[in-house]
């Protein structure tokens, strides 16, 4: 309720009638619902109201706190109630989330609701999300606490002859086991030259002495992710692959160090890519230091050299996660989940970080 409560007052500082909600796990954060297919109107007075489909008729009683339930019958669509109820009738100025709506839905309530002025919002609801209750960080923090199980039990299987796709399955198996709803995430391993595939999708490939295997995965808990990233070396890695570890870990771990309110996250950003330019492989680290955490695996703000007007607050929750790349060698990255306190940050993961050789 506290959460709608906000949204609703935003909406009405924004001069809006309504705001139209159709990002799912928006609509989970608001009004804890977990389905498939929904559909949220928040007004900047009044009850909001939520529709979906016979599916969930049960499960909406259960779930749903704060909104007024419509379910639509099974002949007919959420699109045909809202024009049934005539539900826009009374508003002349109706919000909607611009990243997160089809044309084909856009053109409908252009066609449909003639009458209203239908206004592209962006960020609304994200900007509400940055900044996590303590309750919410309690389940972030027990993903991640998941993550690290999950990562002590893998290690063991991680060995010349196992495929990727093979402990990329264990990890998935052990999330659940641990207590882990599901994963966050499309599960990274990405062992030799694949390792320098940032996004790294586990394959058939069998991992072999000598190379480095990055992990990457994450679990949802209570509706909260976890992303944490280790990279392991199978044997004794040839010495470039040793050494750009070492920076990554000392820019990773710079960058926790230097990590607290007031800094904007393009400053924060700039610690752990200084630090991997300084020692010439700036060219080689091009994905953002890392992004916000919670409902979402990639929510605000986004750690980068583009985040320069987001200003880290306390109790956001944030990635960081330097790498560096390089082709047809290997690559390593370093990730942990972190809370912004006001001195400092609070480091989620425990795992350990010193290059481990299996």
């Amino acid at each position: 309720m506290a959460r709608l409560a906000k949204l609703q007052k935003t909406v009405k500082d924004i001069g809006l009638d309504a705001l139209l909600i159709t990002h799912l796990p928006h609509i989970q954060y608001l009004i804890n619902y977990t389905g498939s297919n929904g559909l949220l109107i928040v007004p900047a007075q009044g009850k909001p109201h939520f529709f979906t489909d016979f599916r969930y008729k049960a499960q909406v009683r259960t779930e749903v706190v704060g909104a007024k339930i419509s379910i639509v019958d099974r002949d007919r669509t959420i699109p045909d109630a809202l024009v049934e109820k005539q539900l826009f009738s009374d508003y002349d100025h109706l919000g909607f989330e611009k990243n997160h709506i089809s044309y084909s839905f856009y053109d409908f309530l252009r066609t449909k609701f003639r009458h209203v002025k239908l206004d592209p919002q962006i960020e609304v609801v994200e900007k509400l999300t940055m900044i996590k209750s303590e309750e919410e960080i309690e389940a972030i923090r027990k993903a991640a606490e998941i993550g690290d199980a999950v990562y002590d039990k893998v290690i063991p299987i991680i060995k010349p002859g196992v495929t990727e796709r093979e402990v990329a399955a264990e990890i998935a198996y052990q999330t659940r086991l641990c207590g882990g709803e599901k994963e966050a995430f499309t599960i990274i391993v990405a062992s030799g030259e694949r390792s320098a595939l940032p996004h790294g999708a586990a394959s058939d490939k069998k991992i072999r002495k000598g190379e480095l295997v990055t992990l990457d995965f994450g679990c949802v808990y209570k509706g909260f992710n976890s992303d944490m990233t280790r990279t392991v070396s199978v044997g004794k890695v040839p010495t470039e692959l040793q050494k750009i570890y070492e920076i990554v870990h000392t820019s990773q771990q710079r960058g926790i160090e230097k990590a607290s309110a007031g800094m904007t996250a393009r400053e924060l950003d700039s610690v752990c890519r200084d630090y991997i330019t300084l020692h010439g492989y700036g060219s080689k680290f091009g994905h953002s230091t890392g992004h916000g955490l919670g409902i979402e695996v990639h929510e605000l703000p986004k750690v980068s050299q583009r985040g320069e007007r987001y200003k880290l607050e306390p109790n956001m929750v944030v990635t960081i996660e330097p790498g560096i790349y390089l082709e047809g060698q290997g690559g390593v990255r370093i990730e942990d989940d972190v809370v912004i306190r006001r001195e400092g940050c609070e480091v989620l993961s425990s795992s350990p970080k010193e290059l481990r050789v299996l």
